[in-house]
């Protein structure tokens, strides 16, 4: 199934993430750094996943502009999958704690926003957990994406 996975990445965390989805995707899978995605990118996949670090409980302001910028029937019987990465509530503040609560992570409201446009379900929403701020990733979080990237239809 030719699937783009279209991912932005402050620190590289997303990226190793998005790298090993693709690698177990396969050879139909296109890596694309949301810099460099365009709407043709969309456009030819069967298969469109999206991964962003999660910012205040949603995406990247890079990967909302993305998205806002295609036209809403590009997503029309398309089928998406969404991974984020963020700090696990138990590393962080009191204070982050209740936000995490309250905001929760980018990948769910991403796919929410993706399927109200018309996409199709391909898998439920993943969250990759990073140590601190800057990564690293924790530690088996690589062998857990490669295991979600496995379970797309």
């Amino acid at each position: 199934m030719k699937t783009a996975i279209i991912y932005d990445s402050i620190y590289g965390n997303t990226g190793k993430v998005a790298e090993e989805v693709a690698r177990v995707r396969g050879e139909d899978a296109k890596l694309i750094h949301i810099a460099s995605a365009r709407k043709e990118d969309v456009a030819e996949a069967e298969l469109i996943i999206i991964g962003t670090p999660t910012h205040g409980g949603r995406a990247t302001a890079a990967m909302q502009t993305f998205i806002k910028s295609l036209p809403t029937d590009i997503w029309l019987n398309k089928k998406v999958a969404v991974f984020s990465t963020g700090m696990p509530a138990s590393s962080v503040s009191l204070f982050f704690r209740m936000v995490i609560k309250i905001l929760g992570y980018a990948a769910a409201p991403t796919l929410a926003v993706l399927l109200k446009m018309g996409g199709l379900h391909a898998g439920e929403p993943a969250e990759f957990m990073v140590k601190d701020k800057q990564g690293p990733l924790i530690e088996g979080e690589l062998l857990r994406a490669g295991k979600w990237a496995e379970s797309l239809k």
